[in-house]
């Protein structure tokens, strides 16, 4: 079972404590699916998906198959057995719905059909980009659906899947001895969960002047996030980071590049950010 490093779980409580002295911020209801006649089932389901990416992963490895299957067909049974999915519920929880389909695209197993998933499915690639570039990640961490935890499992997945079909170095834009420097000390980090070490790592990195490699820069920036444990700085980190990721993201289609990435970005997003859900 997955146990969160100690630096990350000192984060965690500071932030947890000093976010409730902090303004509260609003969290739109359909995003929280705090209300309406299926609240609670939709709150058994988010904390389904917590539960598979606290209890059986890390954000930096692929959660069993097994797993993963059985919470998308347990959510998807919790909200049949309410009548969730029928027309007169169809405005209930639109982005609870949409979670438990982007979590089941870590269940497909054909590399070709994966491979531009979402450039072929516009009704889950649109909303997606919205919860990236539109909706402050705050608002939607404080939700708790571990948004970037998801996405993080369905990246590790698609890497998985794909060994051998992409040329990876390519994918990651790794042209140059800095940024292969990097990739290398940052992942193989990534796997011990050693985030002390993927702090200096990433330090080391912003600090060259040769660090143009664009998702290397997001996972330096993510990752140093990550460390931060005064909740002011880390949230305008955050917002800096969302900001950022409009530069790299537009499209569903670089949204595909980025979800073939072997970078630990969404990882270390999703420890970046989920990390005020505690709150």
């Amino acid at each position: 079972m997955h146990r969160p490093c100690l630096a990350s779980l000192v984060v965690v409580l500071r932030i947890a404590t000093s976010f409730a002295q902090e303004p509260q911020l609003a969290i739109p209801e359909d995003i929280a699916c705090a209300k309406g006649p299926n609240a609670a089932t939709w709150g058994v389901v988010k904390q389904r998906f917590r539960s598979l990416l606290e209890g059986h992963s890390s954000p930096f490895r692929l959660a069993p198959r097994e797993n993963i299957s059985s919470a998308v067909q347990d959510a998807i049974a919790d909200i049949q057995a309410v009548n969730g999915f029928d027309k007169d519920a169809r405005e209930e929880c639109g982005f609870g719905k949409l979670f438990i389909q982007v979590l089941s695209v870590a269940t497909m197993d054909d590399p070709s059909t994966i491979a531009q998933f979402l450039q072929e499915t516009p009704t889950m690639a649109s909303p997606i980009l919205t919860l990236l570039l539109d909706i402050p990640w705050v608002s939607t961490a404080l939700s708790g659906w571990p948004f970037f935890g998801i996405l993080a499992q369905v990246a590790l997945h698609k890497v998985d899947l794909m060994q051998g079909v992409l040329n990876n170095d390519a994918v990651d834009g790794l042209v140059d001895e800095t940024g292969r420097n990097f990739f290398t000390e940052i992942t193989s980090a990534s796997q011990k969960e050693d985030m002390a070490s993927m702090y200096y790592a990433a330090n080391k990195y912003l600090q060259q002047p040769n660090n143009g490699n664009v998702m290397g820069q997001m996972t330096a920036l993510a990752t140093e996030t990550v460390m931060q444990t005064d909740v002011k700085v880390r949230m305008e980190s955050v917002t800096w980071l969302q900001k950022q990721m409009r530069n790299v993201i537009s499209t569903p289609a670089e949204l595909d590049i980025a979800l073939t990435s072997r970078w630990p970005l969404w990882g270390a997003l999703h420890l970046s950010v989920d990390a005020f859900s505690t709150a």
